[in-house]
Parts: C-alpha cells; structure tokens; sequence
C-alpha cells in the first residue's frame, strides 16, 4: 500500500520572512499551543471567578439582613387599639384621682363664667381650663326638618401635636324653654345633668358634631349653648351663640 504523502505531526512550523534576511523557521508543539490557547484562558477564568466569588461572598457577609415588613392580623390590630384605650383610661384615672385629692369641695359662688353651668352639676374639684384655650367651636349651622331641629358645628383643636378628649353638651334655647343634646340629658334637667352625659369626643385637628333635638323649635329665634369638658370634668369651653331666625312663628 501506498503511504500518505502528509503524515500527522506532532510539531506545527512557522516560516517569519524577513527579507532581505534570511527566512526562520520557528517550530512549536501542538501541546505548547494548545496550553497557551487553551489551559491558560482556562485557568485565568477560573481564577478569576473565585476572586469575584470570594469578594462578592464578604460583601454578602456583612450586608445586614433584610428586614421583611410585619403583617398585622386584624385580632392583632384590635388587640393594639384596646391597650392603647386602656393607656388612655388609666392615665385619665391617675389624673381624676389626683385632682380630688388636691381640690377642695366646690364653693356655692363661681366664677361668671361658670355661672352658665346653672343646668349642670358642677363636678367636684372641677378646674376652669378656658383661659388655657385647647379648644374652640366654629362653622355653625342649623338644620330643620318636620321633627326635628339639627345644630351643627365643628370642635377645632388649637394644640394638634396633642389629643383632647372629653365630652360636650349642647342645649337649645327657644320659647319652648331647655333642651338638652345628647337626648338622654333632657331626663337630668330637673336635678341637673352630670357632665359625663355628654357625647364622648376625641379631636386632634377637627372634629364635626351634629346635636341632634327630637322636636322642631319653636318661635321667631332660638340659640344654643355649647359646653365642653375634659374626660375627667374640667371645663374646657362654654360657648353661647347667636340667635338664630327660625321662620317658624308661634
């Protein structure tokens, strides 16, 4: 048999031509070049990627873990709103209990401002906070239907960074005589209406209130007088407003 005229080599040759010198013959190893195209890229990729590793690996490390936000159940949120009423509850008994123990029985005179509490019984170690001016009312409005005469208004707080709670009563004067808003109070009028009969009422910033009396008023005018006081009896406000044209005569 014939054999081939190329025959496999192990070497590879490369010829550099550099006239007018001579031409040189540079030979090589297929392995040696194999390495170099090869193993070398090979390695230096490897070493590569286990230095990002390692880099990426300390970064990871000292990263502080992310903080998932909580999911709050709705027993956990009621949960949550009752002790906070609870808060509220006790710091307004620490502080009822501290005012009658440093309060003298209230006297029969009164201030002329208190003078307006005629209907109501003064609360004993009652203290007139109106100087303080924590509150104000505005945006009077008066609404009557067939049966009913409705007054509103809106309790602004002068100080939001604080919330006031307490109670207010309303009455509406007419020739009919006192009424009483909550209704319940009418019942009082005769001995006189404690001030925790009043609607509870809780303000930051505003608060609307809708006195509600269960009979159209009477006559050519009526007026209301606004009281409100704190959740343990201190006077916050007392406000008398303004005759209001009823159309309705008697």
């Amino acid at each position: 048999m014939k054999e081939s005229i190329q025959q496999t080599s192990s070497e590879v040759s490369i010829v550099i031509y550099d006239s007018p010198l001579p031409p040189k013959y540079l030979r090589f190893s297929k392995k040696f070049i194999r390495t170099i195209f090869i193993v070398v890229p090979v390695c230096l990729g490897a070493i590569a990627i286990t230095l990002l590793m390692i880099t990426f690996g300390s970064k990871v490390k000292d990263a502080p873990s992310p903080s998932l936000p909580e999911v709050m159940t709705d027993e956990e949120a009621k949960v949550l709103s009752l002790q906070s009423e609870i808060k509220t509850l006790n710091e307004s008994n620490v502080a009822l209990q501290n005012k009658l123990s440093s309060q003298e029985a209230p006297s029969a005179g009164g201030t002329q401002d208190e003078a307006f509490l005629s209907a109501i019984k003064r609360p004993y170690g009652m203290q007139n906070l109106m100087s303080a001016n924590r509150i104000s009312v505005d945006q009077f409005e008066l609404i009557q239907n067939k049966n009913k005469t409705t007054f509103k208004f809106v309790i602004i707080s002068t100080v939001p960074e604080t919330k006031v709670t307490g109670h207010v009563l309303v009455f509406m004067i007419s020739e009919m005589g006192l009424m009483a808003y909550p209704s319940e109070a009418n019942m009082a009028l005769d001995d006189g209406i404690k001030f925790s009969m009043g609607e509870p009422f809780s303000v930051s910033r505003l608060r609307p209130t809708n006195a509600e009396f269960v009979q159209r008023a009477v006559g050519e005018s009526i007026k209301f007088l606004i009281y409100v006081f704190t959740r343990e009896g201190d006077l916050l406000l007392i406000k008398e407003t303004e005759s209001f044209k009823t159309g309705d005569k008697s």
